[in-house]
């Protein structure tokens, strides 16, 4: 069943209709950003005590048709953040992820439940010379409290070294100056396309934001800004008019500052190394693992991006367990205020120990994003979860369906 609705997902992207550009999002390779992104999102379902139906056992009247004990409700509270910065030899990625859950299930007297996970990942790049070939550091940290258990776990810590190849290239800047082209030739503003070193040339002018910020103040630095962004017009010959406009400036404005934009990047990166477990959530520590990591991008036209990412990791024991995980994003840009997302993440778990089970669990998820201003948006998803753990009628065989909507408000 899964299989089948990963195949219709991805057979409803590819069918989607794509705008064509002389310019290739992968003509971008300029190394040198920045950016920090910093989210908060919730979602809350109530179900009243008349609407909650119980098990005859879990009833106190004697037909065991009785409404639940008391209103039952479950949430979700989420915090992210991410800062990233690349340059020619060197490239890091800082992240942060907060769960809060809580749940009351309808039965009679039963309390409130509630679980947290505090997770920090971050990995440095080092390249050598002007080379794809580097040598990469990477920590990770959690801190969690499962729920129902009356006390948080240890903390869990864990650092890595080792070597990889590649980059990852972030094309976030020219998806924006291909939407600002096709805008303004929508409105007459210009008559035609930039030629690719004109796309090149405004994408750079684009990224230069916070540099015309910080020469001209945080008020008067659009009107340079824009200046500049007119003058790769002109250069082109493509200005219906000698200038952008009224017109040209509100558009133009309206893109670049108030509309909000997915990430937008091309190219693969693998990594090997090493990693040492400095303390588990139980206490102890473990042996050394071996670890390799393999991420692809690839963007179709600037209103579809792919991202794939590979992970495996080994404990180097007497009985090793490999642990894979795989995760597929395709984001799909319907208007300039909604994103189609869709996700799916395989984990594999293979144990060599004799009798062990293999556990294989899916998930796939589809969301429809409307942003309702550049930091409010609304998300509806629809979500398919399955568990293979190769044990029979222990209740989690079946495929389990989830719809669920959710407002996320952009700190940055």
């Amino acid at each position: 069943m899964i299989k089948k609705l990963i195949f219709c997902a991805l057979f409803c992207l590819m069918a989607l209709p794509m705008s064509a550009f002389a310019v290739d999002l992968r003509d971008y390779t300029n190394p040198d950003t920045s950016y920090q992104e910093a989210y908060l999102s919730g979602r809350f379902n109530l179900v009243d005590k008349g609407d909650n139906r119980l098990s005859p056992d879990a009833c106190d009247e004697e037909n065991g048709e009785c409404a639940g004990g008391q209103a039952s409700y479950s949430g979700t509270a989420l915090a992210n953040y991410e800062m990233y910065y690349s340059t020619l030899p060197f490239s890091w990625i800082f992240q942060i992820d907060g769960t809060f859950d809580v749940e009351r299930s309808a039965e009679k007297g039963a309390d409130s439940q509630e679980g947290y996970e505090i997770a920090a990942r971050t990995v440095a790049d080092k390249y050598y010379k002007d080379t794809k070939f580097l040598g990469y550091g990477s920590g990770d940290f959690a801190y969690r409290k499962l729920m129902g258990s009356d006390d948080a776990d240890d903390p869990y810590a864990k650092i890595g070294i080792g070597v990889g190849y590649g980059r990852v290239i972030d094309a976030t800047v020219l998806a924006k100056a291909m939407r600002s082209v096709e805008d303004l030739q929508k409105y007459g503003v210009i008559t035609r396309e930039l030629s690719d070193q004109g796309y090149l040339k405004l994408a750079e002018i684009i990224d230069r934001k916070k540099e015309f910020e910080s020469e001209y103040g945080a008020i008067e630095y659009e009107k340079y800004w824009f200046e500049a962004i007119e003058e790769v017009f002109r250069q082109e010959g493509v200005l219906a008019e000698d200038a952008l406009g009224a017109m040209g400036v509100i558009r133009v404005r309206e893109i670049l500052i108030n509309e909000p934009f997915s990430v937008r990047k091309h190219g693969w990166i693998a990594r090997g190394g090493l990693g040492f477990v400095l303390s588990n959530f139980d206490g102890s520590d473990s042996d050394p693992s071996l670890d390799a990591s393999f991420e692809y991008a690839y963007p179709y036209t600037y209103r579809l991006q792919l991202i794939e990412r590979v992970t495996y990791s080994t404990i180097l024991s007497d009985d090793i367990v490999h642990q894979i995980n795989n995760a597929v994003s395709a984001t799909y840009e319907v208007s300039d205020r909604i994103d189609w997302e869709n996700r799916w993440t395989l984990g594999v778990t293979l144990p060599t120990e004799s009798g062990a089970k293999n556990i294989i669990s899916n998930n796939l998820s589809t969301t429809f994003r409307y942003y309702i201003s550049n930091k409010i948006n609304f998300d509806t998803t629809l979500s398919f979860n399955h568990l293979d753990d190769d044990i029979k009628n222990n209740g989690n065989d079946d495929l389990e369906t989830t719809l669920f909507a959710g407002i996320t408000y952009r700190l940055r």
